[in-house]
C-alpha cells in the first residue's frame, strides 16, 4: 500500500500478482523492495517503478537457516534477516541468530 502522508489516503501497489501473506518487515534498497513473510520463511523482492506505484517481481529469497525471520536490514553487500523463533517456546536457553543473504539485483 502507498499512503499519502498529507491526508492518509491509501492505494494498493500493483505487484504483478505477488501476494505477501504473513507480511512483516520491509526493506527498501533504492527501487528494490524486500518484503519478509515470516511464517513462510521467505522474502519476496520486487523492483518498483520510479513512482512506486507498480512492482515487478525479481526474486524470492529462501534459506534453510530461516527460522521465522521478521524483518530485514541492509548490511555491507547483503541483507540480514533476524530469526524470531516463534516456532519454539522462549526459554533462557533459546538461541537466536541472524541470517545474511546476498542482495538481489534485477
Amino acid at each position: 500500500m502507498r499512503v499519502d502522508p498529507c491526508d492518509g489516503t491509501d492505494r494498493r501497489v500493483d505487484l504483478e500478482g505477488v501476494a505477501v501473506p504473513f507480511g512483516d518487515g520491509l526493506l527498501l534498497l533504492g527501487r528494490h523492495l524486500c518484503m519478509v513473510q515470516q511464517q513462510l520463511n521467505q522474502a519476496d523482492v520486487v523492483r518498483l517503478n520510479a513512482a512506486g506505484t507498480r512492482g515487478r517481481p525479481v526474486a524470492r529469497i529462501t534459506d534453510p537457516r530461516f527460522r521465522i525471520p521478521t524483518t530485514a536490514a541492509a548490511w555491507s553487500d547483503g541483507i540480514c534477516l533476524p530469526n524470531a523463533r516463534f516456532d519454539v517456546p522462549p526459554t533462557p536457553d533459546t538461541e537466536y541468530d541472524v541470517v545474511a543473504v546476498d542482495q538481489v539485483a534485477g
